[in-house]
């Protein structure tokens, strides 16, 4: 009897699953749809789409489809609000939320990175110097012959402890535990989702509380919560000493500061739960850490496969430092001042046009709609719908000189956007009027790959002075190559994963790493 109950319970909890995936699937879309399901690469497709229909929406056959407006109706609807059209939903929506705590209660960590982080940021420079020396000894301490190295594996371990530096702070972010959880739960976020994905649309709810992905993810937070519970608890204790007072300009990178932060601007319910706090933490590792890695493992790909711009931005680093003077970290070791970073700029130009070419997306401001939103050409987007704008084919365009306030003979001529060219935009830096402009953190109609309006990455300051400091202490220290590339020829770039909109550089390709001899 009690087995017939559970069946029968089980085939009245499936229907009402497949119920609801009847009523609410999705609505039919009425724009031209552009590419084939079975595409993995939606470039050629963004290309085609947007030349073809450049005032009006396509739709790339993705799962779910997904609309591209087009980059006329930028400005329309840019800056519209999360009730209208939500980062936060898309989020939950692709990584099941629910379950996987992605896309959920995430305003505590948004105001933390706007407010709190970017108040602190330059003042981080001195730690992040600090332990990118302590990762990269750690890390390649022993290669002082030339040795070959998974890259992006090393790099994901270095800016575990970099993040870990200013997100928890040592000793917590130094032990392999924290490193471990940290680095392994966006893997086994995507894996968790990639499990999902394998069952039909209407039994995915019915499945995902029993897959053993999703019951990994539950036990990287406890893990989390537990590594979590001392600071909480000393954060609390001081809050109710009055001791607490982080509001300076300085950084204090001790144990506890960052998360005193992400404390104060959450819900009162949650603010002293460690399980709501190691998913902050968590969706911060989500969010920061893998996204950072490859930005690095893409310019050492592209260096490595260009080595004649490695000479220039050692120059440049040695320059800046006789320039400004330097730090002395006490065990002899050169440290840049705050005001040395900015002035890198064929640093900067690297690193933003190695994003150019390899963004983490092809798309940029990806949200699901939370109501109907009619367009200014007449049309009507379904709520429920997501909806892009096309960051390729921005990509593959180059910058546009033309619209420039002063006399576009005064730029030197640049390579073609198809080429890999690191400096190009410290060469449009040089012309009179551009000095602050055409940065790597810069957004605008032309700098999207970080997003522009109110949806642009908020972490992108801290992300690009974390970069810079470990690329400066692997160019100053580490010689490194492609494999078997004796002669520092250089060669193909190691082909980057894509797939649909979004790019990876290969998680299993080397370079050859050796110390420095100065």
């Amino acid at each position: 009897m009690p087995s017939t109950l559970v069946l029968g319970a089980s085939a009245l909890l499936l229907l009402a699953y497949v119920i609801r995936a009847i009523l609410f699937r999705p609505k039919n879309l009425d724009f031209p749809i552009v590419g084939n399901p079975s595409d993995v690469d939606f470039r050629a497709a963004l290309l085609e789409g947007t030349a073809k229909y450049p005032t009006t929406p396509y739709v790339l056959p993705s799962d779910p489809p997904t609309v591209v407006l087009p980059l006329t109706m930028h400005d329309e609807l840019r800056n519209l609000p999360e009730n209208k059209a939500s980062f936060q939903k898309e989020l939950s929506r692709m990584f099941y939320g629910e379950h996987t705590g992605i896309g959920i209660d995430t305003p505590p960590i948004i105001k933390v990175v706007k407010t709190d982080l970017n108040r602190h940021v330059a003042s981080t420079i001195e730690p992040l110097q600090d332990e990118s020396r302590f990762a990269l000894d750690k890390e390649l301490g022993t290669y002082d012959n030339w040795t070959q190295v998974i890259v992006y594996e090393k790099i994901l371990k270095m800016i575990a402890l970099l993040s870990g530096r200013v997100f928890v702070g040592r000793p917590l972010s130094r032990t392999e535990e924290w490193i471990d959880i940290s680095t392994h739960f966006t893997e086994d976020v995507v894996l968790a989702r990639e499990s999902v994905a394998k069952y039909p649309a209407w039994l995915r709810s019915f499945a995902i509380p029993f897959l053993p992905e999703i019951r990994k993810l539950r036990q990287h937070k406890a893990v989390g919560a537990e590594l979590l519970r001392p600071i909480i608890e000393g954060c609390i204790q001081r809050f109710r000493e009055g001791k607490e007072d982080y509001e300076g300009d300085e950084f204090d990178d001790n144990q506890g500061t960052f998360v005193s932060w992400v404390m104060k601007w959450s819900d009162e319910k949650k603010k002293e739960d460690p399980f709501a706090l190691a998913q902050h933490q968590l969706t911060l590792s989500f969010a920061a850490m893998h996204t950072t890695a490859m930005a690095v493992t893409h310019a050492l790909f592209d260096l490595a496969s260009h080595p004649q711009f490695i000479a220039p931005l050692r120059e440049e680093i040695d320059q800046v430092l006789a320039d400004d003077g330097w730090e002395d970290d006490g065990s002899g070791m050169k440290t840049l001042k705050k005001q040395s970073l900015p002035k890198l700029k064929k640093l900067d130009s690297l690193l933003k046009e190695s994003q150019r070419l390899s963004p983490l997306d092809l798309v940029f401001n990806i949200r699901s709609t939370t109501s109907p939103i009619r367009l200014s050409t007449g049309e009507t987007i379904p709520a429920g719908t997501r909806i892009t704008f096309d960051a390729h084919t921005i990509n593959m365009s180059g910058p546009n000189v033309s619209s420039l306030p002063h006399d576009p003979s005064n730029i030197p001529a640049l390579d073609s956007p198809e080429i890999f060219s690191p400096f190009r935009w410290s060469t449009l830096r040089e012309a009179p009027g551009n000095e602050s402009k055409y940065q790597y953190v810069t957004t605008n109609k032309e700098s999207v790959n970080f997003g522009h309006g109110n949806h642009a990455c908020p972490g992108r300051f801290f992300a690009a002075i974390e970069i810079k400091v470990l690329l400066v202490e692997i160019l100053k220290g580490w010689d490194f190559r492609l494999v078997g590339d004796k002669e520092g020829k250089g060669g193909e770039k190691p082909s980057n994963y894509i797939y649909n909109v979004t790019i990876s550089p290969n998680p299993t390709a080397e370079l050859e790493f050796k110390r420095r001899v100065i």
